[in-house]
């Protein structure tokens, strides 16, 4: 497997990778209210985006996680909040879909990731059709 995980130490760069998935958004027919499930491949195939700078390294800290990343659509572009699940199951990719606007909220982003990642399991929509 090649390394699938890139480090954004900037704000300017964050922009720019929303920037460069706009077409992705423009079309987009789901709810950024809700998760979905992905794919064991989604999970491996879906380039990584550690946000290594100021508030996310604080965000971080504060949700207990090592770090904070965004996976990112190799088919769509479309950016992601997730969380894999890995309880009495087999591990589960939970996709929550964002735009900058999200990621830059840091209420929002401390509410998905905080207990565990609990509200990104939460409000999962398993009829959800749109292309990951």
């Amino acid at each position: 497997m090649k390394e699938n995980r890139y480090i954004i130490s900037k704000h300017d760069q964050l922009v720019l990778l929303f920037d460069e998935s706009q077409p992705s958004y423009e079309s987009f027919e789901g709810d950024y209210t809700r998760s979905r499930y992905g794919t064991y491949q989604n999970f491996f195939d879906m380039p990584e985006y550690q946000l290594d700078y100021s508030p996310f390294i604080e965000l971080a800290l504060e949700c207990g996680m090592s770090s904070f990343s965004l996976k990112r659509s190799s088919k769509t572009g479309r950016i992601y909040a997730w969380n894999t699940n890995i309880g009495a199951h087999g591990p589960k990719l939970e996709l929550r879909p964002v735009k900058l606007q999200h990621v830059m909220n840091m209420p929002l982003m401390k509410k998905y990731h905080e207990n565990w990642a609990y509200e990104l399991g939460c409000n999962i929509d398993i009829d959800a059709t749109y292309e990951i």
